[in-house]
């Protein structure tokens, strides 16, 4: 006969009709075992395969109960398909007061003639055929019990006992399978539960570092980036693609990198290191930085966590601040003395004109009082400079044609430019969108910067006015240095370029100082103005210039859109 058949309720197929050996029996019941049937569909189908063995004369019902070992109960989990709940005289109980309890406690097989204690108390008592009970037991613990009801009330012989105590051996390795299944698939839900877990917890910790506003770089020992966070590489995009499997050192100097490498003690300020970044394309950062060790369980240091910060519109904002607190402390001063100043040289202008007055035929004393005058000339023309350091006035602005502004400035400096053979060319795209500016303060910007070109070529050259309005890209690329400039707002660029003298990096980072000046003449506020007054019109200048090559100042207007 082959294995068992499957079956929930029934048994596919008729009884077996040839008289099967106490071995063959065994080899089908193993067979049985071995299939990956749910473990009380094994159990019920053993049940009904030895009931159904006429030979051996047993009864037709089968009872199988399992101990629940933390409770000591008899469980009632299973029985053959031909016994019905009304032929089992108990169900759960603890373990000794039933005879497969007694059986349990004892761990020997016993034969009942006598009915149960527990059917005494059954409303409708049952004729009681006699009951072979067989402990199933593994390591000198039961596990279950086997009760099969015998026929006719005769004991069961020895040989059926020796094949049921078999059949009990195959059951205490059924049950140990099972619960060892069962823990597997504790384990496997644990390990399952613990995955889960950790994913969980590496995306909410992944979620943490993306959404830190500072970057994060993980390297090992030799500087290798091993990890980083978004915030990282939208410091860095500049100056790499990617930063993971990079080296520091691919990205920063040597020095730099031995600075982010080296863990110094920590302070009560974060970020408070600083390196400089810059790449061929001219872009530059300052980089505030802090570090901590990367250490493995052990303690055994085996990397560097960095934790980065793009400090260039901070700097540059600290610097502008610095500057226009300078400006506005050279103002105040510059107002008291050409206050104080002012009144005097009237008295001293008044003084001289009554001597050339007096003078007559006098050409000395003339010469003197017209000399004395000429300068006070002079000195009040400095003061009115001083006077609109000090006191801009309020700029009126408004959306304004930027070739109306060139237009009414350059009959101003013609006659200047023809006198120093000078050219003016012009590059004003079409159409330019106005700009948001008082028009009277930028035609006196553009007449301070006319001036200054025409001082830096002196004799035969060229000046060059473009004009355009700049996309996205473009002011990106200026915001990187000038960080002054606000994203997504429309600007009109305005260059004054001229192929004159041009100037030390040193000294081009001065020329918007109050006072400062490389002329032999004037009180060095030409530019100051230049530079005041394009902020009060929310204007951005900058400077590119180069000893021996000429001087490009640079202005960003907004655009009226």
């Amino acid at each position: 006969m082959g294995p068992i058949d499957y079956h929930e309720d029934t048994l596919n197929g008729s009884a077996p009709q040839n008289k099967l050996s106490h071995q063959s029996i065994l080899i089908n019941i193993l067979q049985t075992a071995i299939t990956p049937y749910p473990f009380h569909v094994k159990i019920r189908n053993i049940l009904d395969y030895i009931t159904e063995q006429k030979h051996l004369n047993l009864g037709t019902n089968a009872v199988f109960s399992l101990i629940d070992q933390a409770t000591e109960t008899m469980t009632l989990k299973i029985t053959n398909r031909l016994t019905s709940s009304a032929d089992i005289p108990c169900q759960d109980h603890p373990v000794g007061i039933c005879h497969c309890g007694q059986v349990a406690l004892s761990g020997k097989a016993q034969y009942f003639t006598s009915p149960p204690p527990l059917q005494a108390f059954s409303s409708t008592p049952r004729p009681f055929p006699g009951t072979y009970c067989i402990p199933i037991v593994k390591n000198g613990k039961s596990l279950a019990v086997l009760s099969i009801y015998v026929a006719n009330r005769q004991p069961p012989s020895e040989e059926v006992k020796t094949t049921l105590e078999a059949v009990a051996n195959i059951f205490a390795v059924i049950i140990e399978t099972q619960q060892m299944d069962q823990q597997l698939l504790k384990l496997v839900n644990d390990l399952r539960t613990s995955v889960i877990n950790l994913r969980e917890e590496k995306k909410f910790s992944e979620s943490i570092i993306q959404g830190l506003k500072y970057g994060l770089i993980v390297t090992d020992l030799d500087g290798k980036i091993q990890k980083s966070n978004s915030a990282a590489k939208v410091i860095l995009k500049s100056f790499t693609t990617h930063l993971e499997d990079r080296y520091l050192a691919d990205i920063f100097s040597p020095e730099s990198t031995t600075k982010l490498m080296e863990i110094l003690p920590a302070t009560s300020e974060q970020l408070d290191r600083e390196i400089s970044l810059s790449n061929q394309a001219g872009d530059k950062k300052i980089i505030g930085y802090s570090n901590v060790s990367r250490e493995d369980a052990k303690n055994n240091r085996i990397g560097v966590i960095i934790s980065i910060a793009d400090l260039s519109e901070l700097k540059y904002v600290h610097k502008e601040m610095e500057k226009m607190n300078r400006l506005s402390t050279v103002a105040e001063i510059a107002s008291a003395v050409a206050h104080e100043v002012r009144n005097p040289l009237a008295g001293i202008k008044i003084m001289a004109q009554s001597i050339e007055e007096d003078a007559g035929n006098n050409g000395e004393q003339l010469e003197c009082s017209q000399r004395i005058i000429r300068q006070v000339d002079r000195l009040n023309i400095l003061l009115s400079d001083f006077f609109s350091y000090a006191r801009p006035a309020e700029p009126h602005k408004r959306p304004t044609a930027l070739a109306t502004i060139l237009a009414e400035t350059k009959p101003l400096i013609n006659s200047r430019l023809a006198k120093c053979n000078i050219t003016l060319r012009e590059d004003i795209a079409e159409p330019l969108p106005p700009i948001v500016a008082d028009p009277h303060q930028v035609q006196q910007v553009f007449l301070n910067l006319f001036l200054n070109a025409i001082d830096a070529i002196y004799q035969q050259g060229v000046i060059t006015i473009k004009a355009k309005p700049i996309g996205t890209e473009e002011l990106l690329f200026y915001k990187k240095n000038h960080p002054g400039l606000l994203a997504n707002v429309p600007y009109v660029k305005v260059e004054f370029t001229d192929n004159g003298k041009g100037m030390r990096a040193d000294v081009a980072e001065q020329v918007f100082e109050p006072f400062f000046t490389t002329k032999t003449s004037g009180a060095g506020l030409g530019l100051s103005i230049v530079y005041r007054t394009l902020k009060e019109n929310n204007a951005e200048i900058i400077i590119d210039s180069h000893e021996g090559l000429g001087t490009t100042f640079t202005i960003f207007f907004r655009a009226a859109i």
